[in-house]
């Protein structure tokens, strides 16, 4: 993709020294490798995760993106785009210069990427509120918060009196879904106090 882009743009508007000349495409025939090119790809393409490094939040999507996080702990990619209105390459960007400025801390889940506001979740409140927000199977909640068998088939059991939650049994196993979308932040008003 990158290689297509530079490909397709022979003249870019940003420059590679201190001349005020446009970099061609012919400035990067000494270059031997994909990785060498990759070295030169945020200045050719004017897209550097370090460009406001110092102040990330004074970019308007930015300060978007990251209230949206903070409001939503736990919100995957998709769900950051879908909600805020907002193409999946800008959301793309917009994440990867938050994280390198230390302000959001993304959490693999599965197949899902999940972004929480940096430090304010420790890897297990991660990992709960992660699978509070899919369905997740009795023994994978069970290892999560390291407690026994016996002791979470009882406080499911309460949570499902209360309605909160439903449960379906595939085989042998128990897979639990939250059925109020209040639930989490119920959950993250108790755990956090």
């Amino acid at each position: 993709m990158l290689l297509a882009a530079l490909t397709l743009t022979m003249v870019f508007a940003a420059t590679a020294n201190a001349s005020d000349r446009p970099i061609y495409i012919s400035d990067f025939q000494h270059l031997g490798s994909l990785q060498q090119l990759s070295d030169y790809a945020p200045v050719v393409l004017g897209a550097s995760l370090h460009s406001n490094a110092t102040q990330p939040l004074d970019q308007p999507t930015r300060l978007q993106i990251c209230s949206y996080i903070k409001e939503n702990p736990g919100v995957h990619f998709r769900g950051i785009s879908d909600a805020l209105g907002l193409s999946v390459g800008v959301v793309q960007y917009h994440l990867g210069v938050l994280e390198h400025a230390g302000l959001i801390t993304a959490h693999i889940d599965g197949q899902n990427k999940r972004f929480f506001e940096h430090e304010a979740y420790t890897k297990k409140d991660m990992t709960l509120i992660s699978l509070a927000q899919s369905s997740a199977y009795h023994k994978d909640i069970m290892h999560s918060l390291g407690i026994s068998p016996q002791a979470l088939s009882w406080q499911m059991n309460q949570l499902k009196k209360t309605g909160l939650i439903s449960t379906e049994k595939i085989g042998i196993n128990v897979k639990y879904c939250l059925n109020d979308a209040n639930a989490l932040k119920l959950f993250l008003k108790l755990t956090r106090g």
